[in-house]
Order: C-alpha cells, then sequence, then structure tokens
C-alpha cells in the first residue's frame, strides 16, 4: 500500500456535530484511487448538519466515475437542491481529492482547508472562498488599502458554498504530483482556524496516526470558548503503487 490514512472529529463545543467525513473503498484503491471528502454544515444556518451528510453521501455514491465525469457540475447540481429544499437558508462548505497512485485532482467549494506538507514546509492547494479574497481585488482596483478589506465586518463570510445557486467550484485541471512522503491534511476551519500553520506542519510531520492524535489534543489544549466542530482526513503518500 502507497498510502497512509488518519482523522479526527470533535464536536468542539457546539451543541452537535455538523460535519461529515468519508472516503471510498481503500480496497479499490489500486484500481480507482482514493475519494476523500469532509463537508461543514454552516453552523449560522438551517440544518448543516443534515445537509453536509447528505451533500457527502451524494459525492460517495457516483464514485467511482468515469474520467470525462464533470465533478463541479456535479456539485453545482447538489447545491442547486440544496437551495431549493431549503430555500437559500442552509449550506455546507466542501473539499474533496482524488488520489490515484502519486497524482492528486482536488475540488473545494467554501471555506475548508486542503493543506500539503512537503519537506517540513506546509502549504495550502485551495483558496478559500471568503468575502476577504473578493475585498482584496477590490482594493487593488479601486485603490485603497488591502487592510481596510480585512477589517470589513463581512470578510470572514462565505461567498460560496453548497447550498447557493450555481456555486463556484475550484479545482485543478492538472494534478498535483505527490512524491513520497508528502501529506496532505483535508479539514474543516475548527481545525484551520484553531491552529497556526506551525503547528499544524509540526503535527503532521509525526506518523500518521499520531499525527491525527496531536493534532487533536493541541485543539482541545488551545481551550476556545467558542470551539467550532473540527475534522480532518490526513493522507500520506509513501511511494510506489
Amino acid at each position: 500500500m502507497s498510502i497512509e490514512i488518519a482523522n479526527i472529529q470533535g464536536i468542539g463545543n457546539r451543541s452537535e456535530q455538523q460535519d461529515a467525513f468519508g472516503a471510498s473503498r481503500l480496497d479499490d484503491y489500486k484500481t480507482n484511487g482514493i475519494l476523500l471528502t469532509v463537508c461543514d454544515g454552516m453552523g449560522g444556518m438551517a440544518s448543516g448538519g443534515v445537509i453536509a451528510r447528505d451533500v457527502l453521501s451524494k459525492i460517495l455514491e457516483v464514485f467511482p466515475w468515469k474520467d470525462d465525469f464533470d465533478v463541479p457540475g456535479y456539485l453545482t447540481s447538489i447545491s442547486n437542491k440544496v437551495y431549493d429544499n431549503f430555500f437559500g437558508q442552509g449550506g455546507s462548505t466542501v473539499v474533496m481529492i482524488l488520489l490515484k497512485e502519486n497524482k492528486l485532482k482536488f475540488w473545494s467549494i467554501g471555506d475548508s482547508d486542503i493543506l500539503l506538507l512537503r519537506d517540513g514546509k506546509l502549504v495550502p492547494i485551495n483558496i478559500r472562498h471568503e468575502y476577504s479574497n473578493d475585498l482584496i481585488v477590490k482594493a487593488l482596483e479601486l485603490g485603497f488599502s488591502v487592510s481596510e478589506a480585512f477589517s470589513d465586518p463581512q470578510a470572514a463570510a462565505l461567498s460560496e458554498y453548497v447550498g447557493k445557486r450555481n456555486p463556484a467550484c475550484e479545482t485543478n485541471r492538472l494534478p498535483i504530483e505527490l512524491a513520497a512522503g508528502d501529506t496532505v491534511l483535508l479539514c474543516s476551519d475548527g481545525v484551520s482556524d484553531t491552529l497556526s500553520f506551525e503547528q499544524i506542519a509540526e503535527d503532521l510531520a509525526l506518523p500518521v496516526d499520531q499525527a491525527a492524535s496531536k493534532i487533536e489534543a493541541d485543539i482541545i489544549s488551545a481551550n476556545f470558548e467558542n470551539q467550532d466542530n473540527y475534522t480532518g482526513i490526513i493522507v500520506r503518500y509513501t511511494g510506489g503503487r
């Protein structure tokens, strides 16, 4: 086996778990690759946990798909159905990766994260869909300071999510080629908003099971009064096929 996988999940200081995560069959990895997904139900809107679990189920039930399967189009169709069913008042983020041999494809809607640890350096693979990014572009176009963009009260609000009509989906046209030892973390913002990149990088350098335990211990130790649900999937590519 050329990959190692571990996961974490906790409710934090919320009243219910609104994150969902899942993976395709590991014993099909050599034939179809493996699909890993994290969905984070939007706590400020209706039925976040229900929507996150439903989105996850719909994603996993169509895998494996043919190479020409329109994943962004499928996610759009899911999002539009959520919009219709919840009248635009419910939603979820989604991050997902497909790893086949050493090639990684990803899809992302919302503010959950896909992080890659390579040679001790942690870098984000996807870009968060937050209004802060739109505001930065506007700042550059209109000539006001970027700091003003970040100070806007809506800066951290989601600009895209499943449950919005026709959301934008970020993906990579060319697969990312992983090297032996590369480690990828898919996580809800309950992980990446609580821990610094330095902490996450240090934890991900451990064997994957220990890394998962250490990330959870660090989240608990942070003792945030409003700690969000936290969910993460760690996958390490060890080389070979």
